[in-house]
């Protein structure tokens, strides 16, 4: 069952970060820092302080947060040990039924990009669909690290409250 508002609001801060510590893949530390913007008006203004977290904490802190997350169809989805958030997004875009052909490129794509970035590529996979996550994989390729951290960091603020939505009612 959905929490609330009210009840988000009323955790203590081992509570809250029980509860929404895994919104950002493997970094509880957003949650962490978040939980002293309380009380919150809404679902937008507890996005808005977890992603606040995210912008403040400094490069490191960011480049820690984006490596944090699985390659699209990579290992982690081939072994079955994506969160389950991560499994059901790739899933939702197509990407867990991939042909060899289309996982053989998606893998040489990812081996590229992460050379050249230092992070896995980040797309908010449930609106795309393979083909397009495909299209903006090669287009990004093309781009600066700066520029590409920076798209990735708001892809994942799309991603965190996609899932914020599915744990937060109203």
């Amino acid at each position: 069952m959905p929490l609330t508002i009210p009840e988000v609001n009323r955790m203590s801060a081992a509570e809250f970060v029980r509860a929404l510590g895994g919104v950002f893949e493997h970094s509880p530390w957003i949650a962490e820092r978040a939980f002293a913007a309380r009380p919150f008006a809404g679902i937008d203004a507890l996005h808005a302080a977890m992603s606040d977290a995210v912008r403040e904490a400094g490069r490191d802190a960011q480049l820690a947060l984006a490596r944090a997350h699985p390659e699209l169809a990579g290992k982690e989805a081939q072994a079955g040990t994506l969160t389950s958030d991560s499994t059901a997004e790739q899933a939702a875009a197509g990407l867990s039924a991939l042909t060899r052909e289309e996982l053989g490129r998606v893998s040489e794509l990812n081996r590229r990009y992460r050379a050249k970035f230092g992070f896995p590529f980040i797309i908010a996979a449930r609106r795309h669909t393979k083909d397009g996550i495909l299209r903006e994989l090669e287009r990004r390729l093309g781009l600066d690290a700066e520029t590409e951290l920076a798209n990735g960091l708001e892809q994942v603020f799309v991603i965190t409250r996609v899932r914020l939505e599915g744990l937060i009612s109203g």
